[in-house]
């Protein structure tokens, strides 16, 4: 016997009410998908296995979300959620809509975020296994943090007190929150131009 090939990848678009759905089905070989849009635009991205994304030069909001692959935003401008499980994620931010609350994060690698000099924020740093870096004046609040205690010994169970590990800051006096979280890598807090 001979193995055949096989071409097809699984394609299947939507559109409904303006949104379009792409999503490609290949259980047994990767798929890349280049997909352009207009400037503006706001974008929800996926990928589960062997994948990463990439977006360049959009404005809008976006989000984006990888399992086994790193999440890369170039030259956008707007807001952003982005997650890596177990890769990196590096933004580079050129503009950035004010108001709008952000957050960056991985598990297993670096989280790298370049934003606009200008940008005012109140920010939340966390890793567990890492360095958190700034070329921003981070202004770090000297208050600790309440611990959180729950107690459900009237339930028969148990009572349980936990310490947040989290470091809070502003940047040009405050503003929308970003959050910044890793496990095993470091975070870096780019200024744009440095």
């Amino acid at each position: 016997m001979k193995r055949l090939q096989i071409a097809t990848t699984g394609l299947t678009v939507v559109e409904e009410n303006n949104v379009i759905d792409v999503n490609a089905s290949s259980h047994s070989r990767p798929v890349d998908l280049l997909i352009q849009v207009p400037t503006r635009t706001s974008l929800k991205l996926g990928c589960v296995n062997s994948g990463d994304i990439k977006v360049e030069r959009v404005q809008g909001d976006i989000e984006a979300n990888n399992v086994n692959g790193s999440v890369t935003l170039t030259g956008i401008s707007g807001s952003a959620v982005a997650h890596a499980l177990n890769g990196g994620v590096v933004v580079l931010f050129n503009q950035v809509m004010q108001g709008k609350t952000m957050s960056f994060s991985s598990m297993n690698g670096k989280v790298d975020v370049t934003f606009p000099e200008n940008i005012k924020a109140k920010v939340v740093m966390k890793t567990d296994n890492g360095e958190i870096f700034s070329d921003f004046d981070i202004q770090l609040d000297p208050t600790t943090r309440q611990p959180v205690v729950e107690d459900s010994r009237g339930q028969g169970g148990k009572y349980r007190v936990r310490v947040d590990k989290a470091v809070y800051g502003t940047i040009n006096g405050g503003g929308p929150e970003i959050h910044f979280t890793n496990f095993n890598g470091s975070i870096y807090i780019r200024k744009a131009g440095k």
